[in-house]
């Protein structure tokens, strides 16, 4: 019973950061919130019944595979959390949290005795450590990478016909088709519109999101860039893009549509999405951002081509 309660009493413990989050106690897109809150979810459970621990290493396992989606279906029931988010989260929370605490089991075989006489002492010193470096981080300057994805579709349509379709998108519904990430929170996009008077696009997503854009660059029939002004952008829809985006931790610098003439009737458009990451944890950030961002490039581009050659 006592193992049971650790696990409790942990996602509890890594709620009650969540909450610290929310009220920016500490930041999300910390090491605290990402690396060092799983780290001791990874141990401090274990710290309660020490010896159930150390004797079974299915029971390290299934213990955190519990503890973490008890804690995130706690965050997301609590609406801190939306689905994108936890998608984010979960695998980064198992694998840190595992890691962590096959460490913590192999030093707790060697001087077992020892950490059961010392585990209150030992609890205490583990709740503060995230605290206090989540409060060190936020005047540390996160670093910032540039990075750039893009994909490639060719449309059996003239560049002038492609051109006319890209300040105003017509409307996708019937022509994207849905990929895992959409079953995991991400959004669709549906239509843009264009207003030549302000220079201003709406883009329109199934969830509710509108990202405000304008033209900042265009070379008639070859060219086509635009922003994002996130500060007019309605996403209030979607947690994850309010603080992916908001929060500055992903800046969009520019999108462009690239056209190349292969043919008579025949079009290479290309997506390049060029973006920043300010983050604490570089190499997750990378890895999550590329995969969503080309893989909304490359259902963008696809539906576009079905509905072009459809006319």
């Amino acid at each position: 019973m006592k193992k049971y309660c650790g696990i409790i009493f942990t996602a509890i413990y890594a709620m009650l950061f969540r909450i610290l989050v929310e009220y920016n106690i500490i930041e999300f897109n910390s090491l605290a919130y990402l690396i060092v809150v799983p780290i001791i979810m990874g141990c401090l459970s274990f710290l309660i019944d020490i010896e159930v621990f150390v004797n079974s290493r299915l029971k390290v396992i299934v213990f955190l595979l519990l503890l973490s989606f008890l804690f995130l279906y706690f965050a997301f029931r609590a609406r801190f959390e939306d689905l994108g988010c936890l998608i984010i989260l979960v695998p980064l929370y198992l694998i840190v949290s595992v890691v962590a605490s096959f460490l913590f089991r192999y030093f707790s075989k060697i001087k077992i005795e020892s950490r059961k006489r010392n585990t209150i002492r030992n609890i205490s010193l583990v709740i503060m450590i995230p605290i206090v470096l989540g409060n060190i981080e936020k005047y540390i300057e996160k670093k910032e990478s540039n990075f750039q994805a893009s994909q490639t579709v060719e449309i059996d349509a003239p560049r002038e016909v492609i051109w006319n379709n890209l300040p105003s998108v017509p409307k996708l519904t019937n022509y994207i088709h849905n990929t895992v990430y959409n079953y995991l929170g991400f959004p669709n996009p549906v239509k843009s519109e264009y207003n030549a008077e302000t220079n201003t696009r709406l883009g329109y997503f199934d969830n509710g999101i509108i990202l405000n854009e304008k033209i900042i660059e265009s070379d008639e029939f070859k060219k086509m860039s635009f922003s994002i002004n996130i500060d007019k952008s309605k996403l209030d829809n979607s947690q994850t893009f309010q603080r992916v985006l908001k929060n500055k931790n992903v800046v969009f610098t520019m999108i462009t549509y690239q056209l190349e003439k292969i043919g008579t009737e025949k079009t290479k458009l290309t997506l390049v999405c060029d973006y920043k990451i300010r983050t604490n944890v570089p190499f997750y950030g990378e890895f999550c951002s590329k995969n969503i961002i080309s893989d909304f490039e490359s259902k963008l581009l696809k539906a576009l081509k079905r509905r072009i050659e459809s006319k």
